[in-house]
C-alpha cells in the first residue's frame, strides 16, 4: 500500500514540473521571437531613414548619411539589381530599399504572430490546474455563490 502512495505521488510531482518545464521552454521562445520583432523593426527604421535620406539629395550633408547609407547597403544587398528613379529633389527613389522595407515589415508581422502563439502557450502551460482549487485556494467567492446569493 505504501508503494502505490509514493508512485501516487511522484506522478502527481511530476505532472506539477511538467508544464513549468512546458511554460518556461514557450517563454523563452516568446522572448527569443521579441528579439526578432525588435530586430525587424530596427531594420525597417533604417531601411526607412535611407529612402528619405537618398530622396532628398540635398540631406546629403546630414551627419551620418554615409553610416545610414552603408549599413542598409548590405540589408538591401539581394534587391540592389532594382535601379532607382531619379526625384525633382535632386536625389532617388530607392526601389530596392523600398522593397527591403516591406520585406521587413512582412518579417516583424509574422515574428509578432509566433511570438504571441508562444505567448498563449506559456500561460496556457502555467496554467494548467483546473480554475475551482485556485478560487478556493485564495478565497474568493465563485460567480456562481453571488448568483445564488441574489
Amino acid at each position: 500500500m505504501s508503494g502505490g502512495t509514493v508512485g501516487a505521488e511522484q506522478k502527481e510531482g511530476q505532472m506539477n514540473e511538467e508544464p513549468n518545464v512546458s511554460s518556461h521552454i514557450y517563454g523563452g521562445l516568446t522572448t527569443i521571437m521579441r528579439l526578432l520583432v525588435f530586430a525587424s523593426i530596427a531594420v525597417g527604421i533604417l531601411l526607412l531613414a535611407r529612402i528619405i535620406l537618398v530622396f532628398f539629395g540635398s540631406l546629403k550633408t546630414v551627419p551620418g548619411y554615409d553610416q545610414v547609407v552603408a549599413i542598409t547597403d548590405s540589408i538591401i544587398g539581394p534587391l540592389k539589381s532594382i535601379a532607382p528613379v531619379k526625384t525633382p529633389y535632386e536625389g532617388i527613389f530607392d526601389i530596392a530599399a523600398t522593397g527591403a522595407l516591406l520585406v521587413a515589415l512582412a518579417l516583424e508581422f509574422t515574428f509578432q504572430s509566433v511570438q504571441n502563439y508562444f505567448q498563449r502557450q506559456s500561460v496556457r502551460a502555467g496554467t494548467a490546474r483546473p480554475a475551482d482549487t485556485s478560487t478556493a485556494a485564495s478565497g474568493l467567492p465563485k460567480i456562481e455563490d453571488d448568483l445564488v446569493k441574489k
